[in-house]
């Protein structure tokens, strides 16, 4: 099995630059460690569908039965437990929180922060918000411009800065099991 990992990584490197990682599959009941049945491919947290389906048949043209999968992961005794647990599973959707902005609440943010522009600020102050008062605008004409930009995207505040974040997701944590989607690869029987 290690053989069929090695060589699975090597085809997904060739064609998947960012960083990927690839799992066995060892459990099929999320309780209990068997041998692997097959690896499974996690491509970046915010690769799209298309493309996971994509490097999906690029695998399968070498020969290997490949589907999209979610799987589960659980650390027991050091070890992780990988079971697959829903098979052609949808993104997660990364939920509301503080630090998630939409539409409404960027704009919101941006009107605060705008409020610190006034001549009576020190001149410390209006150089501290400035900055960010133009990132923000920047982030928010350009979620505006994508057609899918806040239906697919969000702001969200990271150490004092704002950055595009995709709501749509490959990974979730829930407690102390992970869930991720993406691709089951077995050899052909």
């Amino acid at each position: 099995m290690s053989v069929i990992r090695e060589k699975i990584h090597e085809i997904v490197e060739v064609f998947y630059q960012p960083t990927f990682k690839t799992f066995y599959v060892n459990s099929t009941d999320e309780e209990t460690f068997i041998k692997p049945i097959g690896v499974f491919v996690s491509l970046g947290i915010t690769t799209s569908p298309k493309v996971v389906d994509s490097i999906k048949d690029v695998i399968s043209g070498y020969g290997y039965d490949t589907r999209i999968v979610e799987i589960s992961s659980r650390k027991i005794n050091g070890q992780f437990l990988n079971t697959i647990v829903s098979e052609n599973p949808t993104q997660y959707v990364i939920e509301d929180s503080e630090d998630i902005l939409g539409r409404e609440e960027s704009l919101n943010e941006l009107s605060k922060l705008k409020e610190y522009m006034n001549p009576s600020e020190s001149l410390d102050t209006i150089q501290k918000y400035a900055p960010k008062i133009q990132k923000l605008q920047e982030l928010i004409d350009e979620l505006d411009r994508i057609s899918d930009g806040w239906y697919s995207h969000v702001i969200k505040i990271e150490n004092e800065d704002y950055k595009i974040f995709h709501r749509q997701v490959n990974y979730k944590n829930t407690g102390d099991v992970e869930y991720r989607i993406g691709i089951f690869v077995s050899s052909k029987d």
